[in-house]
């Protein structure tokens, strides 16, 4: 019952001064806005590096060997054209290997009648689609018969199809890819513009056989997609793989790798490293704004029991107790803290929905009304203990006078 009143005295006391409230919340709301854009970030990135790892096909038994030196996609020097399909015949031979996608991947330019478009050009085997990654929502995929007869086939993805046949339907249409005709044979279900703005439906996808003899006339690989027996395998797997290439393509003991891994663990790893940055900034802000926010609530509270003496005196004559009167300040305090909890809340996902605007990655979930909920309330519970101190030590007399 008192802790009842003793709330309802708070919530009196900050309606009554809602200006001082204002002052006193805004530091909270900068920091908890801060905390809510860092996890929606956070988030952001996760979700990103997961659907990059699932474009690629990838699998927790999954891993890629790409051609050259460098980081995950970026290459680092001139082209390496060492990776072949004897690498890939090879590492299909290793006992740990399930699976093998051989890639090669360039760019071409797309026409159909009038329209045309510059888009990436993938040459696989028909196991590239067998991780179910990529769905089909037209037609169908090619087989491996028409690989193996270097068929003049190609499966579109969707903004491919956009681009050069609008409403129409691409199925069983000519389109010509480089100088060559290929007959649309299928259309990829979108997949959307990720939040860095990459497109994955920007692509079309053809027979490895086809684009080595027919389109590129390139024998190398691009990339080698390895598939293991088992997911826990994959570490054993790389070194496998890794001193096979070294052997297939005669690299001395002092000479680096002429290939690279990627794994969705690096993939993860990398897409996250990129946010750390503007998280470290964000991070700093919040603390900062927290730490300043609890100073201001104390300090503001403090100049505030001087103010209301006489009603502290009034209710310590009504028979009000020092623990009513700790109570009555702790509540402000706390009441102040959690007003400006949801205020950040609402702040930072206005400012996370901003920046899906501007191509950045941010994604809500619970975890912004936790962390409203614990720094609120601890950033009020700690900035309310010496006001309320004071407050419970006035004597009813010297308050009265």
């Amino acid at each position: 019952m008192r802790i009842a009143r003793n709330s309802r005295q708070a919530l009196n006391g900050v309606r009554r001064n809602k200006g001082n409230t204002l002052l006193m919340a805004l530091g909270i709301i900068i920091g908890i806005a801060s905390l809510t854009v860092i996890v929606a970030l956070g988030e952001g990135a996760k979700t990103q590096a997961l659907a990059r790892i699932a474009d690629m096909g990838f699998g927790a038994d999954s891993f890629s060997v790409r051609a050259g030196l460098g980081k995950l996609f970026f290459t680092k020097g001139p082209d390496i054209t060492t990776l072949t399909l004897q690498d890939a015949d090879d590492i299909l031979a290793l006992p740990l290997v399930r699976e093998v996608v051989p890639t090669q991947r360039h760019s071409a330019r797309a026409v159909y009648k009038g329209n045309s478009t510059f888009t990436r050009v993938f040459s696989v085997t028909p196991d590239w689609q067998s991780d179910g990654s990529w769905k089909i929502a037209g037609g169908r995929f090619f087989s491996q018969e028409e690989s193996d007869r270097k068929a003049k086939v190609v499966v579109i993805g969707a903004t491919v199809a956009g681009k050069l046949f609008g409403p129409e339907d691409p199925v069983d249409k000519m389109v010509r890819i480089g100088s060559v005709y290929f007959k649309v044979i299928g259309v990829f279900a979108p997949k959307g513009v990720t939040g860095s703005g990459y497109d994955p439906d920007d692509r079309v996808v053809i027979p490895l056989d086809t684009g080595i003899s027919r389109l590129f006339h390139q024998t190398w690989l691009t990339s080698i997609l390895i598939r293991t027996l088992r997911p826990e395998q994959v570490e054993e797997t790389i070194e496998s793989v890794r001193a096979l290439l070294r052997r297939n393509h005669n690299l001395s003991v002092i000479t680096e790798d002429d290939f690279r891994f990627i794994t969705p663990e690096g993939i993860m790893e990398w897409r996250l490293q990129q946010e750390q940055a503007l998280n470290r900034m964000l991070m700093l802000i919040s603390t900062v704004s927290l730490l300043v926010g609890g100073i201001v609530i104390m300090n503001i509270m403090l100049v505030s029991v001087r103010e209301r003496v006489h009603e502290i005196g009034v209710r310590r004559c009504f028979g009000a107790r020092r623990s009513d009167i700790i109570q009555q300040f702790m509540f402000e305090a706390l009441f102040v803290s959690l007003a400006g909890g949801v205020l950040g809340v609402l702040l930072g996902l206005a400012i996370s929905a901003g920046l899906r605007h501007f191509q950045m990655a941010a994604y809500v979930t619970w975890q912004p009304f936790v962390l409203a909920f614990v720094f609120s309330t601890l950033a009020g519970l700690v900035s309310g203990v010496q006001p309320a101190r004071n407050a419970a030590s006035l004597a009813p007399d010297e308050a009265l006078r």
